[in-house]
């Protein structure tokens, strides 16, 4: 199982998605997501997912693997009634990004379908280089794609405030748990994901154009043969709500 889908995987079998639903996924992004929904809700059920991404919603066709399952280029806060309703809508590190969080659930609420389900997986900054004393260089890249995450105008803290945003729009049953995102020196992937975010990185100046990906990695390596240590990287949020 790839590591980065443990958590949304707990909360489908916490959310007890099952064959025959009917879901929607919001900021589907590649659809990593939607084909995990697709598989356990099978073909007599449907996923749609959607995000505004052009781009990533092409990869997102590319990859996928099952006839229920279609994407569609759509802004939350505009979101056509022709899509229906949904027994569940999901959603992983969306609500981190969207300008006006409460307005943007009331209007996917009006898309549940009676007993309807939200069932949203968040990242959060809290505790983030918790146990990293002996790793600057990792609290360092820590640091760095937080920095880039709210200067993108991401709320870095959002998992915390869940369960009050699903308590304001009147929702019922809500399961809330949350996990440490542990990593050590010798097994994590701040390497990776310092290389991917790299260009947002620089846009926003959180790095300078003369900053090296792979001179930072090398060191990156030197410090964890020198340095074997474990660190929590950030808070894995996960939340299910049912409406009243």
């Amino acid at each position: 199982m790839n590591e980065r889908n443990e958590v949304i995987i707990k909360l489908l079998d916490r959310a007890n998605i099952k064959p025959g639903m009917r879901i929607l996924d919001i900021g589907c992004a590649t659809g990593e997501v939607t084909q995990l929904v697709a598989e356990r809700v099978g073909s007599q059920g449907e996923v749609i997912g959607i995000d505004m991404n052009q781009t990533l919603l092409e990869k997102a066709v590319e990859n996928n693997q099952y006839n229920h399952v279609s994407y569609q280029q759509h802004d939350i806060y505009q979101l056509p009634e022709t899509l229906g309703q949904f027994d569940v809508i999901i959603g992983r590190r969306v609500l981190m990004y969207l300008p006006d969080v409460v307005q943007a659930l009331r209007i996917l609420k009006d898309f549940l379908k009676p007993e309807g389900i939200f069932c949203f997986r968040e990242s959060d900054a809290i505790n983030g280089r918790t146990g990293a004393d002996e790793l600057p260089l990792h609290q360092t890249a820590i640091q760095w794609i937080w920095q880039t995450v709210a200067q993108e105008g991401g709320d870095i803290h959002i998992g915390q405030k869940l369960y009050n945003l699903l308590n304001e729009i009147g929702m019922k049953d809500i399961d809330y748990f949350a996990e440490a995102v542990i990593h050590t020196s010798d097994d994590n992937d701040l390497e990776w994901l310092v290389g991917i975010m790299l260009p947002r990185m620089k846009a926003h100046h959180i790095v300078d154009e003369t900053f090296s990906i792979e001179t930072f990695k090398e060191e990156l390596k030197a410090e964890a043969q020198h340095n074997h240590s474990a660190f929590i990287r950030d808070m894995a949020y996960g939340i299910i709500g049912k409406i009243k």
